[in-house]
């Protein structure tokens, strides 16, 4: 698990996780509203650059009292989207069906319990070095030009 730290919010507590051939997709859907993570699809995503982009524009949202989504997991999947639409972000860059790998989010308050939450036993995989090369070799680019462009009209 990568921690990040972001000078402009010492309150948060930023977490990311990166996994393949994750088999139980199904059960990690069916439970996602419940946990304290997000996730995302990592086909959608390029670089960490990017996935940090998204992490600080919900921060920003959260600091402002501007967040759209229910809680800070789901409003970082969110920020990733070109649009405001939080169905077709969930819906694109959001875990799927098909979904073989996960990006797990978890951005808390320093205030929240800072007990972390065992993902090993909910994810059926194997976690890897979150690095922008196993992030491009794992990144789908028709997928993206097919959402950005769908997302985009």
């Amino acid at each position: 698990m990568l921690d990040v730290h972001i000078p402009q919010f010492k309150d948060y507590k930023v977490q990311l996780a990166f996994f393949k051939d994750v088999v139980n997709v199904q059960d990690i859907r069916s439970k996602v509203a419940e946990l304290p993570f997000g996730f995302i699809d990592a086909r959608n995503v390029l670089s960490l650059e990017q996935l940090s982009s998204a992490v600080y524009k919900a921060l920003i949202e959260v600091k402002y009292n501007k967040m759209r989504s229910k809680n800070l997991n789901s409003e970082v999947v969110l920020s990733l989207s070109p649009t405001s639409n939080i169905g077709d972000a969930l819906r694109s860059f959001g875990i799927q069906e098909d979904s073989s790998v996960l990006i797990l989010v978890r951005v808390a308050s320093m205030d929240e319990s800072s007990e972390e939450r065992d993902f090993s036993s909910l994810i059926e995989g194997s976690e890897i070095e979150l690095s922008d090369d196993n992030l491009r070799k794992y990144a789908d680019i028709e997928l993206i030009k097919r959402v950005c462009k769908k997302q985009l009209k």
